[in-house]
């Protein structure tokens, strides 16, 4: 090797340059004799890496090294390689490949200068490699690459391949174009078909299933459509690459990635088979369980038999708690068969979805622990007259995460069963005196009035309301003797809840007439001084005062 290309070579010192050019010889043969004895034996020696490197060239693979030689690692003895390759086949002339065989491995050269050397621990032991495959693989890649270079690199050959990679797009064009009219027309004939088999039925149900029909139809030839499109994408790519010499590795790539893909997914399908069976049956059982379960409760629910001690309330909440217990031990026992249960991405996206489950949904679960808390608690059910909060209505529905009621007025109000559970709750059906309920009512009169007048007053006003029950009688307590007043409640007997608020109208009118009539304020006196003249209506004047005109004035 002439001494100008010692200094050019990269990554190796000037010894394994020296001992390169000796055992290299003027062209490929076989070595002198006397080039092994030059030097020890122990210069030449490999020590084995554990990080190998692949020597490349034109985009090819071309030997893998998996040793240190000279203390130099498989990547800078790659680095070389490739330097000394490239330096000499750019050169101008025909590059030729050469061997020579040495007691410490295989030199390889091209026009006659040593390019780079294998040695045994470079081999693939796993696959039982022999220093004569790795010969034949350098032969092969290498000699392949450096021959593609040398006859296909130049400008001709770069504008025919430009040339068919503009035909490829104008082709991939038109056959998508072409895709997207006959999908189009595949969807029309479909819908077309559809519409002929169903042409006697009108019903609203018929309707609904028609148009969802129709587009599970134009889902499944819409995803018809998108793998048929990528396939002629891949299909345009990988002729394109195909063109040019440098990248023409990639188009090989990429069909024996296509079809190993396939492999695998056909593989993956087969295997797959046994367990989804599995997995079906598991969730078929779980799925006729369920059901079961359902007709049991809804027997129950129909007042057809008792079980447990649940009666019809409680059937429709403990079947569904039932059933999602069943659903729930059904999914962990099918789980495992699923495929690719065991893979780690697997397990991580399930570890992601439980994530978000007891993220996101902690106040549904809360909502429904707090549904059945108030279900089971029995605290009120459908048609009890209650108050929540300021709210006052009969209950319409009570659900696993709300409650609905309904005001005398006819507004429909729902609160979060939490809510529900939270905050204080009225039951005015619940009596243990049987049906009905108690109205309760009051006044604030000052010391200067007979307790028993008014007592008197307020029991004969409730005594002619209408709706106000006379067994048991209405009474009257003293809640608290204030600093300037008595407070005084009348507590009346309503049957029909539904009238309570008309009730209760009555009532208060019925109590103002009475207190009117004897002469009596209600006026709770929280007061310096007593007023001139008494704070009320006159008998003559409880109809209205009379208008200027003469008429009746306002009620």
């Amino acid at each position: 090797m002439p001494s100008k290309h010692l200094l050019r070579l990269r990554g190796f010192h000037f010894a394994t340059l020296l001992v390169m050019g000796l055992l290299a010889g003027p062209a490929a043969g076989t070595v002198p004799a006397t080039a092994p004895a030059a030097l020890p034996a122990t210069t030449l020696e490999a020590e084995p890496s554990e990080e190998p490197a692949t020597l490349r060239f034109y985009n090819r693979d071309i030997i893998t090294f998996r040793s240190r030689f000279l203390g130099h690692s498989p990547a800078t003895r790659v680095e070389a390689a490739r330097n000394n390759i490239t330096r000499v086949v750019f050169q101008p002339g025909v590059a030729k490949l050469g061997f020579n065989e040495i007691p410490s491995g295989l030199v390889i050269t091209i026009n006659g200068e040593a390019a780079t050397i294998i040695t045994p621990a470079d081999l693939d032991t796993l696959n039982h490699q022999t220093m004569a495959q790795a010969r034949a693989q350098v032969e092969k890649n290498l000699g392949a690459a450096i021959r593609i270079y040398e006859t296909q690199s130049g400008p001709r050959d770069l504008a025919i391949g430009v040339g068919w990679s503009l035909l490829a797009v104008l082709v991939t064009a038109g056959l998508l174009y072409l895709l997207v009219r006959m999908g189009g027309r595949w969807r029309d004939r479909f819908d077309r078909w559809v519409n002929r088999r169903v042409s006697g039925l009108h019903s609203e149900s018929a309707r609904h299933f028609i148009e969802a029909l129709k587009m599970a139809g134009s889902g499944v030839i819409k995803i018809i459509g998108w793998l048929i499109a990528l396939l002629i994408l891949e299909e345009m790519v990988r002729f394109i690459l195909g063109r040019f010499p440098y990248t023409r590795p990639w188009a090989e790539a990429m069909t024996g990635w296509l079809w190993s893909l396939l492999s695998d997914w056909g593989m993956g399908i087969v295997e797959a088979i046994p367990g989804l069976l599995a997995a079906a049956l598991i969730l078929f059982g779980g799925k006729l369980l369920a059901q079961a379960i359902s007709l049991t409760f809804r027997g129950v629910q129909s007042g057809r038999f008792a079980l447990f001690g649940v009666d019809a309330p409680l059937a429709e909440p403990t079947r569904k708690l039932v059933v999602a217990v069943v659903w729930l031990f059904a999914i962990a026992m099918a789980y495992p068969y699923l495929p690719g249960a065991q893979t780690e991405a697997f397990k991580g996206l399930s570890v992601l979805v439980g994530l978000m489950i007891s993220i996101g949904a902690s106040s549904i679960v809360g909502q429904a622990a707090s549904g059945f808390t108030i279900l089971y608690s029995r605290t009120m059910q459908v048609g009890d007259l209650v108050r929540i909060q300021d709210t006052e209505g009969f209950v319409q529905q009570i659900g696993l995460f709300s409650t609905r009621i309904r005001t005398v007025t006819g507004v429909d109000v729902n609160f979060p069963s939490s809510v529900v559970l939270g905050d204080k709750l009225q039951n005015f059906s619940r009596n243990p005196d049987g049906p009905g309920m108690w109205l309760e009512t009051g006044v604030t009169i000052g010391y200067d009035t007979p307790w028993r007048q008014v007592h008197r007053l307020l029991t004969s006003a409730a005594e002619t309301t209408p709706g106000v029950e006379k067994q048991p009688a209405p009474f009257v307590i003293q809640r608290a003797l204030g600093d300037f007043y008595v407070e005084y409640v009348l507590r009346a007997r309503v049957l029909d809840l539904e009238t309570r608020g008309q009730v209760l109208s009555a009532l208060h009118a019925n109590i103002q007439d009475a207190f009117n009539a004897e002469g009596v304020q209600i006026m709770s006196p929280n007061y310096e001084a007593d007023p001139e003249t008494p704070k009320l209506v006159p008998r003559e004047h409880w109809e209205g005062l009379p208008a200027p005109d003469g008429t009746q004035g306002a009620r």
